[in-house]
């Protein structure tokens, strides 16, 4: 029987995400357990668990056909008092993507809230896994004990999840992690963005937006500035990174570098990449500042949002 799945980041995370490395099952033939038909509990099919990171249940992954989950990250207060809600997806899908445009199987309630939400859903990532925070509602002071509710349908499935400012384990980190900055961990800080290089610095979720044009099958070159700012960690002094993304449009696009690695000098570099379009139509691009692929997400804390409308014609 199908139904309607009621989602929080908490159930996400306890019922699908564990927080540690799985037990060591000293038994397993990795050759046998790699088979996602074998029945080996606990085994890190996909070589999913890094130290320090979050673990897919590989009972959960497949090449495709497996659900896009959104995903409410949590909620801030504005230095006008009104609030920011923070959505993310999951997908479980190792190489199958979607496109799912806003309607009956994409939509945010209230109505007039919708249109805001993503578009493309992108495979599990390697290294971070998932898409976190990547698009942000903004709800008056007064909001209360009020929802913004996000559903995506997919497979054959409905999902949905609440967003809400009435739960404080659900507030969002500042852009600097307090408890890894004290101990120089790279991953601490987010890294400020501009997308222009006479605009001022942005920092956090909240972002840098642009829009530019271009044309079909041409490749358009999109500059990103970065500033590592008051990171103290050695490493991130040195380089930084863009992680690129699509994030809504009416086709899927290439990009010649979806991460780009930023040499930095006087703690400020440049990061270019190329994206070309085969359909016309209005598309947004995600792109993430961030110090490490490794670990900046942990804690919904540190990277830089930026978003980048392309008008493209033929």
């Amino acid at each position: 029987m199908r139904g309607v799945h009621i989602l929080s980041r908490w159930t996400i995370l306890g019922a699908v995400i564990c927080a540690g490395l799985p037990a060591q099952l000293v038994a397993q033939d990795p050759t046998v357990c790699r088979d996602t038909a074998a029945n080996c509990v606990g085994f890190d099919r996909y070589r999913l668990v890094p130290n320090n990171s979050p673990a897919y249940q590989p009972q959960m992954i497949r090449a495709s056909g497996r659900p896009v989950v959104p995903v409410f990250e949590g909620w801030f207060q504005n230095p006008d008092s009104s609030y920011t809600l923070s959505f993310g997806y999951i997908s479980f899908n190792l190489e199958e993507d979607l496109l799912i445009p806003v309607g009956p199987d994409n939509f945010l309630e209230p109505a007039q809230l919708n249109g805001q939400q993503p578009t493309y859903f992108r495979p599990i990532h390697r290294v971070i896994r998932r898409p976190w925070n990547v698009f942000m509602v903004r709800v008056p002071k007064d909001f209360g004990d009020q929802r913004v509710t996000w559903t995506l349908r997919n497979h054959g499935e409905t999902y949905t999840v609440p967003g809400h400012i009435t739960v404080p384990g659900y507030i969002v980190e500042t852009p600097v992690a307090p408890a890894r900055a004290v101990s120089a961990n790279a991953g601490a800080y987010a890294p400020k963005m501009r997308l222009d290089p006479n605009a001022p610095w942005s920092h956090g979720l909240t972002g840098a937006r642009s829009t530019m044009s271009a044309r079909v099958g041409r490749p358009l070159e999109i500059p990103v500035y970065v500033n590592a700012g008051e990171t103290i960690n050695e490493r991130a002094r040195e380089a930084s990174w863009l992680w690129w993304m699509l994030y809504s449009g009416p086709a899927r696009v290439e990009f010649s570098e979806d991460e780009v690695e930023i040499p930095l000098t006087n703690l400020e570099g440049v990061g270019r990449t190329q994206v070309t379009f085969s359909e016309p139509g209005q598309y947004v691009l995600l792109v993430n500042s961030i110090e490490t692929l490794r670990n900046s997400f942990e804690y919904h804390c540190c990277w830089t949002n930026g978003w980048v409308t392309v008008n493209v014609t033929n």
